[in-house]
């Protein structure tokens, strides 16, 4: 590009000397004049053109930063997307593995279970301390058992209140309410916890420690009934 710029001025300080006569209608000086202006608007044309190409190339250099930062914010959301997932993954499978223990330990040594594993499961998923495991008898509509952290919060979602809503999952101002999906000898287990952030991807999580929760009841309720 800079040897064009340069042959195009050099042509036009030559341009007298490339000149020496009329032609046709044109005088020496109207042919100068002509010659000159025509290189003129050469070179204006060629950085025209060499502006919007550089134009081009920018816009173009823009899109690619703007794609090179939502893929690497998308990976960043994929990574940490992942590593919660291996987490909640992980508190689950502990679960799992610490049942069998869990259950020999309510049928064969008659200890009254005292759900904290699952507690603790529940407050690591909802990241809040204040969590409620609440055992109703859906017939009669009767609190059986409440296992919960020291929170008032939870006072108003008695047994009549946790089965008027007929639902697995509800979300109140203040409180997630997470129900197990099916009932054990006519009781349902409910999981309360703190509102903290949206927990819709999670609600399979937290009704298999209902569903957990009803199992060790009902066993430990098995267990104290043979020990009379």
């Amino acid at each position: 590009m800079y040897w064009i710029y340069l042959t195009l001025f050099v042509l036009v300080i030559l341009t007298p000397k490339l000149i020496g006569t009329s032609f046709w209608l044109f005088q020496e000086d109207d042919l100068e004049a002509l010659l000159i202006f025509l290189l003129g608007a050469l070179g204006f044309f060629i950085y025209i053109a060499k502006e919007k190409a550089l134009l081009r190339l920018f816009k173009e250099k823009l899109l690619l930063q703007k794609q090179t930062n939502i893929i690497s914010r998308d990976l960043s959301d994929s990574y940490s997307y992942i590593g919660e997932m291996n987490r909640k993954f992980d508190i689950v499978k502990d679960l799992a593995f610490r049942l069998p223990k869990e259950v020999l330990e309510v049928l064969g040594e008659g200890k009254k279970h005292t759900y904290q594993s699952i507690l603790d499961a529940a407050s690591m998923l909802s990241k809040t301390d204040e969590v409620s495991l609440r055992f109703v008898n859906v017939k009669e509509k009767k609190m059986l058992k409440v296992v919960e952290t020291e929170a008032k919060m939870f006072q108003g979602f008695d047994a009549e209140a946790l089965l008027r809503e007929k639902k697995h999952f509800w979300v109140t101002d203040m409180v997630t309410c997470v129900c197990s999906p099916r009932e054990a000898g006519g009781v349902l287990a409910f999981l309360l916890f703190a509102k903290r952030g949206n927990h819709d991807e999670d609600i399979e999580l937290f009704q298999i420690l209902a569903s957990e929760a009803l199992l060790l009841y009902g066993l430990d309720q098995k267990a104290r009934k043979e020990g009379k």
